[in-house]
């Protein structure tokens, strides 16, 4: 299903407090940027000036360790005001939101590598494992070394984001 951008202010508003509110502990400015651009429902632009309204506003405030989270008045309004942003745009983002924090807490460990191969392509094996245990495994070959190192490059920046992403269009979402 494509994603259709939030493009009213006080939605896209309404959509960090109510993914920050979820994930409920303090988040550095770049985790919370991340997850809202995540689902594609908020662009950079519009997070910087809705994030910078709603510290102005008193509706989220930073700690002595520049850490932030929702305050109480935010709290208030993302609970009264939950309803106004659409269900499904709610739910994906909070959920979203959830398995990124997830990931990042948690004991995750990538493996990337790139093989030439004899005949001038190469393949890239990507791996990503929690506690021990392996969760994914790609193996894909390309008709150039650069492309393979392009695609390693992408899984090994953010391999939570294929992985998940990956669950959810194999699952036909």
């Amino acid at each position: 299903m494509a994603v259709i951008p939030l493009s009213d202010p006080g939605d896209i508003k309404l959509y960090i407090l109510c993914v920050m509110q979820e994930v409920g502990y303090p988040l550095a400015y770049a985790d919370i940027n991340d997850l809202s651009l995540y689902e594609g429902f908020v662009s950079n632009m519009d997070f910087i000036e809705a994030f910078d309204d709603l510290e102005k506003n008193g509706l989220i405030a930073s700690d002595d360790r520049g850490l932030y989270s929702v305050t109480e008045d935010g709290r208030f309004l993302a609970s009264t005001l939950k309803s106004d942003l659409s269900g499904y745009i709610h739910d994906r983002g909070v959920r979203a939101a959830m398995m990124y924090i997830d990931f990042w807490r948690s004991n995750m460990k990538k493996d990337v590598s790139v093989t030439e191969l004899e005949d001038g392509r190469a393949r890239a094996d990507m791996a990503l494992s929690k506690d021990q245990n392996e969760l994914l495994r790609i193996s894909m070959t390309f008709d150039t070394p650069y492309q393979a190192k392009k695609v390693a490059g992408a899984f090994s920046e953010d391999p939570t984001k294929v992985y998940v992403r990956l669950i959810a269009l194999l699952g036909g979402e």
